[in-house]
C-alpha cells in the first residue's frame, strides 16, 4: 500500500510538472517581450543627442512598470529549464548536457537580471548625470547583453546534444537546438541586434514550451 501510494505521489507531481515547466516557459516568452515592449530603450549604440533625447523624454514609472515585467519573464525561464531537464533525463545517455544546459540557464539567468537595474538607476538619474557617464552605462549594458548570447547558446546547445543522445524530443528538434545554439555563440561578438539569430533561440523554446503545454510528455 506504502509503496503504490508513493507511485501515486510521483505521478502526480510528474503530471504537475508536465503542465507548469511548458507554461513558466510560454509566460517566459510573452513577458520578457511585453516587458521589453513597455519599456523601451534608446537607440542601439546611441549618440550624445539621441541618448540626451531620450533621457530627457522617458517615464521613470513606465520605465520600472516594464523592467519589472520583464523580470518575472526573466525568473520563469528557470522553471522552464528545470522542466526540460526533467524532461531530457528520460532519455538514456543525456544526463552530462541536460546537466550543462541547467547550469547555462542559471547563470543566464544571473547574468541578464542585473542589466535593467543598470538601465533603471540611469533613468533615475537622467536629469542630473553627465552624458559622458550616461554612454558608458550604455555602452556597459550593451555589452553585457550582447555576451548572455553566448550563454544562451551554449543553453541551446547542450539542450540539443541532450535531446540528440538521449531521444526524448525528435532529432530535427534537437538539431535545430545545436545550429541555433552553435550560430549564436558565433555571432555574439557582432552584437545581438546586428545578427539577430539570438532571436531563434526565443523561438525555439516558444516552440517547445507551446508544443508540450498543449501535448504534455
Amino acid at each position: 500500500m506504502r509503496t503504490t501510494l508513493s507511485k501515486e505521489v510521483v505521478n502526480v507531481k510528474d503530471a504537475i510538472w508536465s503542465r507548469v515547466g511548458p507554461a513558466a516557459g510560454l509566460l517566459f516568452f510573452v513577458l520578457i517581450f511585453t516587458g521589453l515592449f513597455v519599456h523601451g530603450y534608446p537607440a542601439v549604440r546611441p549618440t550624445n543627442a539621441q541618448l540626451a533625447g531620450w533621457l530627457a523624454t522617458v517615464n521613470v514609472n513606465t520605465i520600472k512598470v516594464g523592467i519589472y515585467v520583464e523580470a518575472i519573464g526573466i525568473v520563469l525561464f528557470i522553471p522552464f529549464t528545470v522542466w526540460l531537464y526533467r524532461h531530457l533525463r528520460q532519455g538514456t545517455d543525456s544526463s552530462a548536457p541536460a546537466t550543462a544546459m541547467l547550469m547555462g540557464a542559471g547563470v543566464w539567468v544571473a547574468v541578464t537580471l542585473p542589466i535593467n537595474q543598470a538601465w533603471l538607476g540611469l533613468v533615475d538619474q537622467a536629469r542630473s548625470v553627465d552624458i559622458h557617464v550616461a554612454q558608458t552605462v550604455v555602452s556597459i549594458n550593451q555589452a553585457t547583453y550582447d555576451m548572455t548570447g553566448v550563454v544562451l547558446g551554449v543553453v541551446l546547445t547542450a539542450a540539443g546534444v541532450a535531446v540528440l543522445r538521449g531521444g526524448a524530443m525528435s532529432r530535427l528538434a534537437g538539431w535545430a537546438a545545436v545550429a541555433i545554439g552553435v550560430a549564436t555563440v558565433a555571432t555574439a561578438p557582432i552584437g545581438i541586434d546586428y545578427a539577430p539569430v539570438g532571436l531563434l533561440a526565443y523561438v525555439w523554446m516558444l516552440a517547445v514550451a507551446g508544443y508540450y503545454t498543449f501535448r504534455p510528455a
